[in-house]
Order: C-alpha cells, then sequence, then structure tokens
C-alpha cells in the first residue's frame, strides 16, 4: 500500500496486510502502533475458552521448570517419568472427565489397588488365563466406577461423600485381597507373553504403556471436544439444571463419566503391577490426591465444566517430575509439597475464573484517539449549510406500522420497500396505503436496500449478510453471509455481523459496507464511542462468493457505485468523510478522498437523478465531541463506570440531506430544522421527483417533494452499467 501526491491510497501487488485488500487505516493519520488495541486485545484472548486453564498450566511448567533447574533431575529420569505419567495419565483422564462433568472422584487410588491385586490375583493365586485378565481388569474397574455412578447419579447421592465413603470400601477390599492371597502371590516365578508386553514390549518404537496412554488420550481429547457426548459433558457440569431442560440425559451422562473413570483407574492398576509385579498393600494409597492436583494444575476447574485432557496431561508430567525430585528425600516431602500445590492452584482456579470476566468487560472497549479538523460552524447564517426548512412537513408513509427503516428502495411505481428492526421488509402502495404489508420476513436487521441488474431488491440484513429478495413474492435467498477468516484475529471475523449498505456494480456484483467485525448492528453505539478501524468493505461476486477489498475502515456506513460505474463511494461515519474506490479504470486499485471533515457524520449514500449524489448526516459534530475523539482514556473511563444511556456520543437527533458531485463539491443542504417530523434522518432515496426520508429511530418514512431544480432525467433507481449516464438513462426509459 502507498499514499499517492493527491491522498489517494493505493493497492500493492500483494493486496493489503495479510491479503484483506486495500488498507484504509492511514485515512486515521494514526501511527503504527495505533492499530493496535491493547486492552481489546487483551480481552479477546482472555475471553477464549482455551484460557479459562491457561494461567494456571503456565504457572504448572514455570514450576516443573523450576524444579529441572534446582534439582537432579534429568534426561536420565527420563523412562521412569514417562512410566508415571502414563500410570497416571490414564488415572487423570477418567477424573478430567468426572471433573467437567460437575463431579469428583477420590476413589481412584483405591480402585488402581483393587484391579492391580485383582489382577495378580486372578493370575497367580486363582490360574486364570492372564490375557484374560489383562481384559478383565478394566472391566473391574468400570464395575467399580458404576457403584459410584449409581449412588452419585441415580440415588443423587453427593460426589464427595459418597467416592471418600468408596475409596475406603475399595481400599479395605484390596488389602482383604493381599491378606488372603500374599502367599500364593509370593515367589511363582510364573511368566506370560502378555504380561511381558505389557510390561517391557513397544509399539512402533514406544513403550507399550506409552503408546497405550497415547492411544488413549487422543480418543480422550476427540471424545470430549468432537462428540456429542463430550458436549453432553461439558454442559453438564457447566449448569446442570440447564442441560437437563435442553433435553440432555444428565443421569445417564454422569453415570458414564464415573464409569470411564473406573475403567481408565482399573487399566492404570493393571499396567502398574505389569511393571512392577508388586503386592505392596499400600499401592494407590495417596494417589487420588496426586491425580487431583496435576489436574488442577492443567487447569481442569473444581466448578465443572471446563477443562481439557491435553492440558491434564501435562499437569500430569509436571507431578511426575515433583515425585521423581523428592525421590530420597526424608519424611513426606512429596506429600507435602503436592498438599501446597493443590491449596494454591486451587484458590487460583476460583479466583481466575472469577477476575477474568471481570477483565474481559472491563477491556472489551478500547477507543482510539482521531485528530478532527476544523469545526465549520453551521448556524452561520448566509452560507450553504445555513438550517432551512426543506424537510419539514414531508408527509409520511408507514407512520406507527415501521419500527426503525435504516434504509428504502422504491420502485418506478412509487411502492415503497424498507427494512424495520424486528426483521421484516415492508411494502407500501405509495402514502394513502396506511396499513402496508409485510413483505417479507428476513430476520436480522434489514438496512441497505438497492435494485440489481434484474430487478430484484438486494437487501444488506445486519447480524447475517446479504439477501436477495424476489419484487413480486418477497421470497428471498441467501447472496452471501460470510467471507474468510483473517488468518491471525482472535476474534472470528468471518461472518458479516454489520453489514448496512450496499450497491451493485456495472460486472453485477455487490459492494457492501460491513461496518464492524466486532459489533452486530444493534451495537453501533459501540463504534460511536471507539471508532477504531473494526470495518470493511466488502465484494461478492455474481456467484456469491465474497472478499474484503478494504480493510481497517473506521464506521464504513454507506455504499453508492458512481454513475459511470468506474467508482464506489463510501462514506465514513468515524472519519466524517466520503472515499472513491476505483473499480476499473486507470485508477483502479486506488482509494482517494471526494469530501473530508465534514461537519457532521455520514450515513447512507444513494444516486440522485441529475448525476450527483444524496447523502444524510445522521449526526453533527460538535465541540464536545471533537474533544473527546482526542481522549480515548476519558472515552474508555466512561464506558466503565456511566451507564450506557449516558454515554457520550455524536448527537443523533438530526434531520439533515447533502447533495454533492464527483468533484467534492456540496451544491445543496437540506434541513428539518425544527425536527418535527423526522429527527433522525440515516438514508434516503430519490424516485419522481420526491426523496424518501428514512431513520432507524423514526416510526415513519418521509416524502419530501424536491425542487424542480433538483431533480434531473437518470433513472437512479437502475444499476449503472458502465455507459455513459445519458445512455443510461435512454436504456432504461
Amino acid at each position: 500500500m502507498t499514499t499517492t501526491t493527491d491522498g489517494s491510497v493505493s493497492l500493492s501487488p500483494g493486496g493489503g496486510p495479510l491479503g484483506r485488500g486495500i488498507d484504509a487505516f492511514p485515512l486515521t493519520g494514526g501511527k503504527f502502533l495505533d492499530r493496535f488495541a491493547r486492552y481489546r486485545s487483551v480481552s479477546e484472548l482472555f475471553e477464549k475458552r482455551w484460557m479459562e486453564g491457561a494461567v494456571p498450566l503456565v504457572l504448572a511448567l514455570v514450576l516443573s521448570a523450576f524444579v529441572l533447574a534446582t534439582t537432579n533431575v534429568g534426561a536420565h529420569n527420563a523412562p521412569l517419568i514417562m512410566d508415571n505419567v502414563a500410570i497416571y495419565g490414564l488415572i487423570a483422564i477418567g477424573l478430567t472427565f468426572v471433573m467437567i462433568g460437575g463431579g469428583i472422584d477420590l476413589s481412584v487410588g483405591s480402585i488402581v489397588a483393587f484391579c492391580g491385586l485383582g489382577a495378580m490375583v486372578a493370575w497367580h493365586a486363582w490360574g486364570w488365563n492372564p490375557t484374560l485378565v489383562a481384559i478383565l481388569a478394566p472391566v473391574a474397574g468400570a464395575l467399580l466406577g458404576a457403584v459410584n455412578g449409581f449412588f452419585i447419579a441415580i440415588v443423587r447421592m453427593r460426589p464427595f461423600i459418597t467416592t471418600l465413603v468408596t475409596l475406603v470400601t475399595f481400599g479395605g477390599a484390596a488389602r482383604a485381597l493381599q491378606s488372603a492371597y500374599s502367599a500364593e502371590m509370593a515367589g511363582t516365578g510364573q511368566t506370560s507373553a502378555t504380561w511381558d508386553f505389557l510390561a517391557n514390549g513397544s509399539v512402533l518404537g514406544l513403550h507399550t504403556c506409552w503408546f497405550l496412554f497415547l492411544v488413549t488420550l487422543v480418543i480422550a481429547h476427540l471424545l470430549l471436544t468432537r462428540s456429542r457426548w463430550g458436549w453432553w459433558v461439558t454442559a453438564t457440569g457447566s449448569d446442570r439444571r440447564s442441560a437437563r431442560r435442553n433435553g440432555i440425559p444428565v443421569t445417564a451422562v454422569t453415570f458414564w463419566t464415573y464409569v470411564l473413570s473406573g475403567a481408565l483407574a482399573g487399566g492404570a492398576g493393571l499396567i502398574y503391577q505389569t511393571i512392577n509385579s508388586r503386592t505392596d498393600p499400600n499401592m494407590g494409597t495417596g494417589w487420588e490426591i496426586t491425580v487431583l492436583t496435576a489436574v488442577v494444575l492443567g487447569g481442569v476447574s473444581l466448578a465443572g465444566g471446563r477443562g481439557s485432557v491435553l492440558r491434564a496431561t501435562v499437569g500430569v508430567a509436571v507431578v511426575a517430575i515433583l515425585q521423581q525430585a523428592t525421590v530420597g528425600t526424608e519424611g513426606q516431602a512429596f506429600s507435602v509439597i503436592l498438599a501446597i500445590v493443590l491449596l494454591v492452584f486451587t484458590i487460583l482456579d476460583l479466583k481466575w475464573g472469577k477476575y477474568r470476566q471481570r477483565a474481559v468487560e472491563k477491556l472489551k472497549i478500547d477507543p482510539a484517539k482521531l485528530q478532527p479538523g476544523p469545526l465549520e460552524d453551521i448556524t452561520k447564517p448566509g452560507t450553504i449549510w445555513t438550517p432551512n426548512n426543506k424537510l419539514t412537513g414531508a408527509p409520511p408513509v408507514g407512520l406507527g406500522k415501521i419500527r426503525g427503516a435504516e434504509d428504502c428502495a422504491v420502485d418506478a411505481d412509487g411502492n415503497v420497500f424498507c427494512g424495520d428492526r424486528r426483521g421484516w421488509v415492508w411494502k407500501f402502495n405509495g402514502i394513502e396505503d396506511t396499513e402496508g404489508e409485510i413483505f417479507s420476513r428476513t430476520g436480522g436487521f434489514p438496512c441497505g436496500h438497492k435494485w440489481d441488474h434484474d430487478g430484484n431488491l438486494i437487501v444488506a440484513v445486519g447480524g447475517i449478510g446479504v439477501y436477495r429478495v424476489d419484487p413480486h413474492t418477497g421470497e428471498y435467498d441467501v447472496v452471501s453471509t460470510q467471507v474468510k477468516r483473517s488468518p491471525f484475529s482472535l476474534i472470528d471475523d468471518s461472518g458479516l455481523r454489520a453489514i448496512d449498505d450496499l450497491d451493485i456494480a456495472p460486472d453485477g456484483s455487490i459492494y457492501a459496507s460491513d461496518f464492524s467485525t466486532r459489533s452486530n448492528t444493534s451495537d453501533f453505539q459501540l463504534e460511536l464511542v471507539e471508532f477504531r478501524d473494526n470495518g470493511r468493505l466488502i465484494r461478492i461476486d455474481p456467484d456469491g462468493k465474497a472478499e474484503v477489498v478494504v480493510s481497517n475502515y473506521v464506521f464504513p456506513n454507506g455504499v453508492v457505485t458512481a454513475h459511470d460505474g468506474q467508482s464506489i463511494l463510501v462514506s465514513s461515519t468515524g472519519l466524517c468523510r466520503v472515499d472513491r474506490l476505483w473499480i476499473s479504470g486507470p485508477k483502479e486499485g486506488q482509494l482517494e478522498p471526494v469530501l473530508e471533515n465534514l461537519p457532521g457524520y455520514p450515513d447512507n449514500l444513494c444516486r440522485s437523478s441529475d448525476g450527483n449524489y444524496w447523502m444524510p448526516l445522521v449526526a453533527l459534530r460538535t465541540q464536545m465531541a471533537d474533544l473527546f475523539s482526542r481522549h480515548p482514556e476519558v472515552r474508555r473511563r466512561m464506558t466503565r463506570e456511566v451507564s450506557l444511556d449516558n454515554w457520550v456520543v455524536p448527537q443523533l437527533n438530526v434531520s439533515c440531506v447533502i447533495k454533492f458531485n464527483d468533484a467534492g463539491e456540496i451544491l445543496s443542504v437540506l434541513w428539518d430544522k425544527e425536527l418535527e417530523d423526522y429527527p433522525m434522518v440515516t438514508g434516503v432515496k430519490e424516485q419522481n421527483g420526491f426523496l424518501y426520508l428514512c431513520g432507524v429511530s423514526n416510526n415513519r418514512i418521509g416524502k419530501a417533494k424536491l425542487d424542480p431544480s433538483e431533480v434531473g432525467t437518470i433513472d437512479n433507481n437502475a444499476a449503472p452499467t458502465g455507459k455513459p449516464a445519458a445512455a443510461t438513462a435512454e436504456v432504461h426509459a
């Protein structure tokens, strides 16, 4: 992108930044660092779901790095650490599902002990086939998990109390097995290919237990994030009552999370025994605290509804490193460290979840600094801007029926089509039609209206995209609803969330203004406070493919194709200016100014029948507004401490329409000086010697009679074809 000597901005061969068309940011006059909304970027980062566990996870990694740097734990300990990660990791995956589902399982250590010792007893004392034993160990764990699930999900007992009781019960059963069969299990010398494979074998170059853990991890991740059941688990943990009201089988979901936890704990017990072949009566004791600490370190919330098995695995790795670092120390150093870490990260989980959302709300609005030019005094008598009553008393159309018509379209017969905030497109057969009809129900907020080459009504539907409405039946079809997402955007900017005006180019493509990639059409006041380069100009090809042709635009709010069809005029409400984008001819790909430093904030654009252009000013600049625009920190504080209704924004109660030509000369200014009938004008259309006045806050459309000197012979409703204006008028005559 380069700026030419005449003030135009041209498109470099590779397009704008990251291929998003012409970069309009230089129009703001800001410095390079002004591009970045620092507070808002932090807000958008904190709002990401993966940030829920990011801070605990980062601190856990810092703790791990500190241990590695200050102890003798190194690469030579990696095999032992990985074995522990595989064993603890299986348990942690199951516990993660339980905790995301809103529960807790303190019995996992006892299930590990029962299944591990039970496997040894079944093979060595009872003589069962070791392969069958390897299969039945996880099954036994699943049955023990089903016991927890039954009491918690069906009987509806408290998870903490229930699993505390089963911790003691299952642990007692494990010790009873060890006591009864310790002699039979000791010194048997039995070997098994299955047992040896699980203990010392490898798959694809990985130790068997590592491979089994990785496979389980991948499956669990996909199950949690890509399956309906996984979404049900998250919904159940987030709000059990809402989940049940939305048809989610909460009881079944809760039950099966405990079954899964038990099965994985049983598998961990089996792997532990294949590696160690021990009959230790203390097997599994305290493992529930170890794994719980690991899961919390990984950012899984104790409150439920948030977490990831991948992050939980990182927490397991941190705990395994801590455990290895405390080997050989006196006393219960590992247990003490785990207790401290669990306490700290539990507090962090509660506080981070609380204050993260507060930070998101406080930092979300991040106004930009603008430098408006000198303010012209429109009250000075004898100037072209002097207020008048040329719009006062214009007869209304649709009085009391319409709720905020941003724009309208008028056909050759005088039928008026307009949208309103309820997602309807109205049709009125002139002033005499006081009832009108709901012609089409598009949803969203129908804003800009234009006729295409085939006589169809093209509507910019705020919050949705661009629709094509049949002028006879009212049936509509979707033209486009999204563009390709920006590669490095923190938010999804692919949707046409704030599309508000459009026009048709000679080749049939549609140019539309999307005033914000962050706010919806109904939230336009946020843009009036921020005035950041959130907007863009979109081109939609006849086949429906959409692309960004101008990016980083400050509140682009009006679009019209020039009479010669070689350029597009775009109004910037935030910068109080109108620019021309050349789409053909020798200046193709350049953006140049037409009107600058207007005394008000421009809105929708339309062609006039005499070869010029109409444009309303939706608000007027004031000294206070200009002062505020120079001090973004004041506006930011205002949004935090003052209610929305009391925000200082541009004065929107103004009725003003200007006519200008291609050279940027103001030819006439029409006012409703008393603001009696049309206190706000956001869009106008000329047809058959009348100027139709639309306002997003009005309950009517005005039909103002134009002075004959203002009326020409061009059919300004017809989309330009690229031919001279006279020829165009003749074609549509």
